[in-house]
This record gives structure tokens, C-alpha cells and sequence, in this order.
């Protein structure tokens, strides 16, 4: 008796052969199982990885506040006065030194999580910054928008447009050939943007916001944006 092995089906093995080849992505469970293989390759964040990156993030914010209190000449750091250039020198300092000290001791892939996370993390705590603080600048020289409710629907405006402008460079940069998902804001992203409205608040030199002396919040805000990056996976 001859077989026919084209038409002859075993359906229990191909039931057991689930698996797709690398690369064949016409395979109708492909996207599943990488989803599954890729989170099987994420670990979760352990304690030492906060310990490495809170010490790498308040290092990081520290440093350049030394600095600051020695241009300033002054003693004590809650009496600093920011400007738009220290406001991104001590997001980008946190970051970067959260970033550090978590890629110690990890592997390639992991390093290169960082690093993407703290691109994203400075990116959103810098980008609304400046375009808000451009578009105060516009506001001053504008007899129209030179008031209180002018300015604030401008930093309202610039914040929401910073945001996920930071997000779009973000992902750009991370991923030039959108081959992974894209990195999305989150509640605690838009939450960490506290910094930026007290930034700007204080360049927009509101009457209330002197009284408050929000600006103190500030190193604790990049302190945690640094140490996000840092621990992340």
C-alpha cells in the first residue's frame, strides 16, 4: 500500500509543534509568542535595584546643587534660585546618574533598557520646560498675553504639548525604525511633570508661588525621575 505523505495530516504533532520558526512572521501565533519569550526575558525590579539607582539619582541631583550653591554663593540649598539652564542641567544630572550606578553589575540588554528609559525620563522632564519657558518669553512681549490668565493657559498649553512631544523624540531616537511598541506616557510620567509646572511657575515669577518657595520640590522631583530610569528593566 503506498501512503500519500502530502496529504497525510498528523494532526497531534503539528498540535505539539507550536512553535514558529525565528523570523516567520506570517506564523498566526508568532506576535503571542514573542510577546510571551520577551516579558520570559524582563525580571522583576528587585530591592538592589533601587538601592543602586537612588544612590546613582541622589548623587546625580547633589552634585551640580554644590555647584549652584558655590555660584550663588550661598550655604544652604533650599535658598537656590533656578533658572531654565539649572532646571535641565539637574534633570539631566539625576538621570544620567541614576542610570549609572543601576547599569552596574547587569547584562547588555538591560544597560541598553536603561539607557532608553532615561532618554525618555529627561526627555519629559527637559522638552516641556523649554517650550514652556519659550512661550513665556513670547507672552512677556505680548500686551495681550502679558496677565496672569494669559500665562497660565500658556504653560497648560506648553506642558500638554511637551509631553508628548518628549514622548514622539523618545521613541524616535530609542527606536528610528518603530520596530518595538512604542513608549507610552503614563500617570506616574504625567505626575513626575509636577517639576515642570513648578519650573516654569517659578520663571513665570507668580506672586503666590514666591510666598510657597516651591522651587524647594524641585531636587526631589529629579531625584525621582533619575531613579525611575535607573531601576527600571
Amino acid at each position: 500500500m503506498t501512503i500519500n505523505y502530502t496529504n497525510y495530516r498528523y494532526p497531534t504533532l503539528e498540535k505539539m509543534d507550536s512553535y514558529p520558526e525565528y523570523g516567520d512572521k506570517n506564523y498566526a501565533g508568532y506576535y503571542s509568542f514573542s510577546l510571551r519569550r520577551h516579558r520570559a526575558t524582563e525580571r522583576k525590579v528587585t530591592t538592589n535595584d533601587k538601592i543602586k539607582a537612588g544612590i546613582g539619582a541622589l548623587a546625580g541631583t547633589i552634585i551640580p546643587m554644590l555647584y549652584l550653591m558655590k555660584k550663588q554663593k550661598i550655604k544652604n540649598p533650599l535658598k537656590l534660585k533656578y533658572k531654565l539652564n539649572d532646571m535641565v542641567l539637574l534633570s539631566g544630572t539625576s538621570v544620567i546618574g541614576g542610570v549609572c550606578t543601576g547599569m552596574i553589575g547587569e547584562n547588555k540588554k538591560t544597560k541598553q533598557n536603561k539607557v532608553k528609559e532615561g532618554i525618555f525620563q529627561f526627555l519629559n522632564a527637559a522638552v516641556p520646560t523649554w517650550i514652556v519657558g519659550g512661550v513665556l518669553k513670547l507672552c512677556e512681549g505680548s500686551k495681550n498675553f502679558n496677565n496672569i490668565p494669559g500665562k497660565m493657559l500658556s504653560i497648560a498649553g506648553g506642558l500638554l504639548v511637551g509631553m508628548y512631544g518628549a514622548a514622539s523624540i523618545s521613541n524616535l531616537i530609542c527606536d528610528p525604525h518603530d520596530k518595538r511598541p512604542d513608549r507610552k506616557l503614563t500617570l506616574l510620567d504625567c505626575i513626575a511633570n509636577i517639576d515642570d509646572a513648578i519650573g516654569v511657575l517659578v520663571l513665570a515669577k507668580f506672586p503666590l508661588v514666591d510666598k510657597l518657595h516651591l522651587e524647594k520640590l524641585l531636587p526631589f522631583i529629579y531625584t525621582y525621575c533619575g531613579y525611575r530610569a535607573g531601576k527600571s528593566n
